[in-house]
């Protein structure tokens, strides 16, 4: 997998690790839809758009925004964000081997001084203390398809954006990605969303009240 623009385009980075034994199948997001989401969120005035051939750093937007990528694997989306000029990136995942990946892939792409990677379930509410008030200007939440479309899982994630509205800015943007006949439930604090469909995902953006 590839950083596809800004400060680290082109850099290689260790996707997840799929383990069919055990029913672990990820998706990862294609180059098409991810270039999609960041001109949709430098668009917005959430992100500096890419650097172009004669820039040496991402221009516009809003350079230094602090990012927090949820269920966030290896750190595709986290990765992205910090390649064309987000301040930091807090990843916040589960699973051993993808936080191992995670920590390697900022160590290859000397951007460990600009992250911070909280082991833990994001749906767990005690990790979130480690958030001040009204940082964040951009969430990424990736759930795995399996949650997204179970209705509890639904209503647990809804749970989640709404304890998040504490930490996030009021020009806060979240962005969560769902298999495409999935809507998410609607959460105190944020409008929306708006949805766009790609192929079998759909990305739903919800900006804050």
């Amino acid at each position: 997998m590839r950083i596809i623009a800004g400060t680290h385009r082109g850099r290689r980075y260790l996707p997840p690790k799929d383990d069919p034994r055990n029913g672990k199948i990820t998706r990862p997001i294609t180059g098409r839809v991810k270039q999609s989401l960041f001109d949709r969120l430098w668009s917005m005035g959430v992100l500096p758009h890419e650097a172009g051939d004669d820039d040496e750093k991402p221009s516009g937007g809003n350079p230094g925004v602090r990012v927090l990528d949820l269920f966030c694997g290896t750190g595709s989306l986290g990765l992205e964000a910090l390649s064309r000029g987000a301040g930091h990136c807090t990843f916040v995942d589960m699973d051993r081997d993808a936080v191992g990946r995670l920590e390697r892939n900022l160590a290859e792409l000397d951007l460990t001084d600009r992250a911070r990677i909280v082991k833990a379930s994001a749906l767990n509410p005690i990790w979130l203390a480690q958030l001040k008030p009204e940082s964040l200007g951009l969430i990424f939440l990736d759930p795995p398809y399996a949650l997204a479309e179970d209705e509890q899982g639904r209503s647990d994630l809804a749970r989640l954006m709404s304890d998040l509205t504490k930490s996030a800015s009021s020009d806060c943007v979240l962005v969560c990605r769902t298999p495409r006949h999935v809507t998410p439930q609607t959460a105190d604090g944020w409008t929306g969303p708006t949805s766009h469909s790609y192929g079998s995902m759909t990305l739903h953006f919800f900006e804050r009240e």
